[in-house]
């Protein structure tokens, strides 16, 4: 188990309370990983660091229409 899938598989048991086998685990950490690209790539063109957390909010809000 990797890295990502290990971390994947500590959140849904630590933070969610459920069990998954190694392949779901595994595809999880995929899907996950390519929508933290996206997010992280949307952010990045309109947001700024010292931008006001709000403004996260909005522009996810609005991306997602």
């Amino acid at each position: 188990m990797d890295d990502r899938t290990r971390t994947v598989a500590g959140i849904a048991s630590g933070l969610q309370g459920l069990e998954y086998d190694e392949k779901r685990l595994a595809e999880l950490a995929a899907e996950l990983q390519v929508l933290n690209d996206a997010v992280r790539k949307a952010s990045a063109e309109y947001l700024a660091f010292d931008d006001e957390p709000a403004a996260f909010a909005s522009l996810m809000a609005r991306e997602a229409k």
